[in-house]
């Protein structure tokens, strides 16, 4: 297992634990023929990883959604006690000669939960409705 995909585990498998994972992406069937991808993406800078796009894609229309949560608007500026970063870094993972990790600042529980959170928040909008109107259930069944 590479390291996206035990980030993506604990931001997705966390509150869907029968995702797959191909790749650098993890899946989630949401039922009703949709299924949703997420991955972590740059914003302008290779090999700087400062969100994670999710697509949601239907078997019979294809793409019908994309959202990318940035680190930058789910965090803000982090402190950390690197002096060479005295107001703070925006998290985000980087890839240096093969290797990859968290850059400087290392997310905490707290800030997995709320990437997990902005996670389920996006796919509760698609998923399918459970028996009382407005009551989504938790799919999150294997494709």
């Amino acid at each position: 297992m590479d390291f996206f995909e035990q980030e993506l585990r604990k931001i997705v498998g966390s509150a869907y634990p029968n995702a797959r994972y191909v790749g650098r992406a993890a899946y989630v069937n949401l039922g009703d023929g949709n299924r949703a991808k997420f991955e972590f993406v740059t914003l302008g800078y290779a090999d700087n990883y400062e969100a994670i796009r999710g697509k949601i894609i239907n078997q019979r229309d294809g793409e019908i959604d994309v959202n990318v949560i940035r680190f930058s608007d789910l965090f803000g500026k982090k402190r950390v006690a690197n002096p060479n970063f005295s107001n703070g870094i925006v998290p985000h993972i980087w890839s240096n000669n093969g290797k990859h990790d968290w850059y400087v600042y290392k997310p905490t529980q707290a800030d997995y939960r709320l990437l997990t959170q902005n996670v389920s928040d996006y796919l509760s909008i698609f998923q399918e409705m459970g028996q009382e109107a407005g009551e989504p259930t938790m799919q999150g069944q294997m494709m």
